[in-house]
């Protein structure tokens, strides 16, 4: 991220659909999965929906994919998928964006030069042998552990290591020590009442964020939250805590103290303690807490300890989807000490997450690196070898609570030497065969001769492979207490996966890299985060670059001061600075992991820094100017809003004798995850800008998520889409009657009229209006893009329209009363609501008679047909 970027360096992240003009020749794949449903089967003009699993940190989530011509062109989530629930999140959304990139692999590499014609088959020849080391990424796929497993064992003295740059050590080392196995800890938010956080983020981004936002939504247990850095928890909190790393252990102890919990080796004192303790007595079986990722060994028993004394009702534990492998550490040691001959990386790139490892790396004789792409890994490797996407090959999953999905392909397979993980185990194994044979190979073992086509049919079409794991039933070993090391004082680094690129696996998404950061606003790179107190103390300002040195290793980013930071706490956003892989990742942000320890650790006492003088420009998208923070409104349990009093108006009342369509957001439900915002994009055909434009305040998205500051340093977050006014102030401005109002209430936009004039945006007091500057439509980064959408040209405006096509669809089909909105149907919590405000059951039209119903700048008289529901909170506004 620097103030440098350039119209050159706009248009090379801008490049991904150049793969589109190619798109209408390609033929279907030998292999298709098996559709949901879908007119003429095996006939490219036709559309269907595939129900398949696409994974997020190893874990299954279940979705639906919409085609066009044997070609994804819209993720969705599978309603009876337990891992997504019908919602998607920004990293599914995404999937097809990624699928069509051009920097993508498709040809194997020898020392970074083409291979030559047949040479794959030496590479792995070259790999069978003794002394095989296989790294993979956390594996909850049944196939391919059994695969790897076969592997091993036709290759004597070999091991299987595992890398996960998102893997918590300290909680499965926790697990073992209080139940004398390894366990995780699945949270029942509907069953809870009241839930104490410890550095824990259940409504975050990751493999069971779907999962747990719709069971929050529908239990709506009380929040008490610790962490040093803001969180999307945190900000849902009924309270706050911003506490230094070192303050944990000390408070766990208090309150397990308080609270009479046995075995507690070591007590501590810790003023919050009491008040805690009091409101988890008071839940009693409904209290539930949960210690998270960065907490020490000994929070994590201390959380299982306390859940057991409260015999709480609000958790189930399970054996890990995707536990087993050896770790990271040992295989670096032997690399470097030259015992290492035989190296396969399946889909990981180590190189970038740790340092040192590229360089090990390079005393290996016999290295391949499976990958969508050349990134760090390989190009470290003798040996790369071109990975299929997950839409474009078989597989198989487990979510987060067990429940087992099979991946089918959605997309045509590119051929040539590009292998899905399953192909390349056989191909390591010297098998014949394709991926889908041995996913059937797999499931037939499971489920035996007897049925076995009918149910292979049935999970297909189901998305769902199987139940979910069963709960173990553990007690709490009596030595279950092992205290901590004493914490030192001073700065502590926090390292902390990025919200939309996790540890980098999704750096190279142009739409994530562009989209806002939920909390700090950030796009195209990142900041250190401190708390202004702390800045403030070191006289530091937002782009400030500072050097940070921690365990002998130097990097130098910029600052950006966050409230709600612990003091003392330097959060470092993981993620960034790619030095391979593709222009849009490339380049961007620091590179947090260079600090990160070997052991994966994410708070690190010792952290040294110091100001440079120097500043790097921020690219950061602030609340639009002319909305003041009231636009958001906060009320008490069961308080009602005062119905809005209009006056005159100089508009004529304009009847909707058919369908009013209306949206309705609910305050009290968004948890600011961004999903709707990606969505939206994704559904239709919004262009990236990229860093240069974004800088200037010239970003294209529809649909934006507003951030309010509340009291504990909480947030409030308010998904802004255009208003659709029924006496909309946009309209009598235009001279060239471009922006209309049609006869069931839509606010539309007719493209071909319009001249750039601006005036509409001008006069649009919600600022919802976009004004394309650049023609977009052969560089638009949707390269599976809606052909139901228009592409737009340089020099009109854009914005939201309740998705019309959706609408115009629907009523083709007859099927107006199930019409959804992009951004509803990808809501996690179903806080955005959409219909005919017209028909007295629809929920759009349930939610305006709702007390906590209001309009924004309702004194405006503009009558907008997006409403909001305010949001709720002991003692209100």
């Amino acid at each position: 991220m620097s103030g440098g970027a350039t119209r050159r360096d706009a248009l090379r992240v801008m490049g991904a659909s150049i793969a589109l003009s190619a798109l209408a020749g390609c033929d279907q794949p030998d292999e298709f999965g098996h559709p949901l449903h879908g007119r003429g089967r095996g006939v490219a003009s036709e559309d269907a929906v595939f129900p398949t699993t696409l994974e997020l940190d190893g874990l299954g989530r279940g979705v639906l994919v919409r085609t066009r011509g044997g070609h994804p062109i819209k993720v969705e989530g599978n309603p009876g998928h337990p891992g997504s629930l019908g919602a998607s999140d920004v990293f599914l959304e995404s999937a097809p964006l990624s699928l069509h990139a051009p920097e993508r692999s498709r040809h194997a590499l020898q020392r970074g030069r083409p291979a030559a014609p047949g040479a794959v088959r030496d590479a792995f020849a070259g790999l069978r042998g003794e002394g095989l080391r296989i790294v993979t990424g956390p594996l909850s796929s049944p196939t391919l552990r059994r695969l790897v497993a076969e592997a091993l064992e036709a290759s004597p003295g070999s091991v299987w290591h595992v890398h996960d740059p998102m893997a918590d050590p300290a909680s499965q080392a926790a697990a073992l020590a209080a139940f004398g196995e390894a366990m995780e800890v699945l949270p029942d938010l509907r069953a809870a009442r009241t839930v104490l956080c410890l550095g824990a983020d259940p409504l975050g981004h990751g493999p069971a964020q779907l999962a747990l936002a719709r069971a929050w939504r529908e239990g709506r247990p009380r929040l008490l939250v610790a962490e040093a850095s803001p969180s999307l928890t945190g900000a849902r909190a009924d309270r706050r805590l911003a506490l230094h790393p070192a303050e944990f252990e000390p408070l766990a102890r208090a309150i397990a103290g308080e609270l009479g919990v046995g075995g507690l080796v070591a007590g501590a004192t810790h003023l919050a303690a009491a008040s805690l303790a009091t409101a988890l007595r008071e839940a009693g079986p409904g209290a539930l807490v949960l210690a998270g990722r960065g907490q020490p060994a000994a929070v994590h028993a201390i959380a299982h300890a306390i859940n057991a004394h409260l015999e709480s009702s609000a958790l189930r534990l399970i054996s890990p989807p995707s536990g087993g492998g050896e770790a990271m550490a040992p295989l670096e040691e032997a690399m470097r000490a030259g015992e290492v001959s035989r190296l396969l990386l399946l889909d990981v790139n180590p190189a970038h997450d740790r340092a040192g490892f590229a360089a090990a790396m390079g005393r290996v004789a016999h290295s391949a690196h499976l990958g969508e792409r050349v990134d760090e890994t390989g190009r470290a490797a003798a040996w790369h070898l071109p990975l299929a996407h997950p839409l474009e090959s078989w597989g198989d999953s487990r979510s987060f609570d067990g429940t087992p999905g099979i991946r089918q392909p959605v997309a045509p397979h590119p051929g040539g030497e590009v292998r899905g993980t399953v192909e390349t185990l056989l191909a390591l194994l010297d098998r014949e065969g394709t991926g889908r044979d041995a996913v059937r190979d797999t499931w037939r073992t499971v489920w035996g001769e007897v049925d076995f086509e009918a149910r292979w049919e049935e999970a297909l079409e189901a998305g769902v492979a199987g139940e979910p794991a069963p709960a173990a039933s553990l007690a709490l070993r009596p030595d279950w207490d092992f205290p901590g090391s004493p914490f030192p004082p001073g700065l502590a680094a926090h390292f902390a996966p990025d919200p939309h690129l996790r540890a980098g696996a999704f750096a190279h998404e142009a739409w994530l890299q562009e989209l806002p950061r939920p909390l700090t606003r950030l796009s195209w790179g990142n900041a250190a985060l401190v708390a202004p107190e702390t800045a403030a103390r070191l006289g530091l300002a937002a782009g400030d670059e500072v050097e940070l040195t921690l365990g002998g290793e130097t990097l130098r980013a910029p600052v950006l001061p966050l409230a709600g930071q612990a003091v003392d706490c330097v959060t470092l956003p993981l993620g960034f600075g790619r030095r391979a892989g593709g222009p849009v990742g490339e380049g961007r942000g620091f590179h947090a992991a260079a600090l990160r320890p070997a052991d994966g650790a994410w708070v690190v006492p010792g952290l040294a820094l110091r100001a440079t003088g120097e500043r790097i420009a921020l690219i950061a998208r602030e609340s639009q100017p002319g909305l003041e923070p009231d636009t958001a409104k906060v009320v008490a349990p069961g308080e009602r809003l005062p119905p809005f009093a209009y006056g005159s108006s100089l508009h004529q009342p304009w009847p909707y004798p058919g369908a009013a369509w209306a949206m309705a957001i609910d305050l009290d439900a968004c948890i600011g995850c961004n999903a709707c915002a990606i969505a939206c994009q994704a559904e239709n055909n919004v262009p990236v800008v990229g860093p240069a434009d974004m800088a200037r305040g010239r970003g294209l998205h529809w649909l934006r998520v507003e951030r309010h500051d509340r009291p504990e340093d909480r947030s409030l977050f308010q998904p802004v889409p255009c208003m659709h006014c029924e006496k909309a102030p946009c309209e009598p401005v235009c001279p060239v009657n471009a922006t209309v109002h049609d006869h069931e209430g839509l606010n539309a936009m007719v493209y071909p009229r319009c001249i750039g004039t601006r005036t509409c945006s001008n006069n649009c007091p919600y600022k919802v209006r976009r004004f394309n500057f650049e023609d977009h439509r052969r560089r638009v980064d949707t390269p599976a893009r809606n052909p139901d959408v228009a592409l737009r040209p340089r020099g009109v405006m854009e914005k939201c329209t309740y998705c019309t096509h959706r609408i115009q669809a629907a009523r083709a089909e007859g099927r107006l009363d199930t019409v959804e909105t992009a951004c509803a149907r990808a809501c996690p919590t179903r806080a955005i609501l959409f219909g005919d405000l017209n028909d007295p059951q629809s929920a759009v039209a349930r939610a305006r008679h709702d007390p906590r119903s209001y309009l924004m700048l309702e004194e405006l008289g503009t009558r907008p047909r997006t409403s909001y529901l305010a949001r709720v909170e002991e003692g209100g506004a």
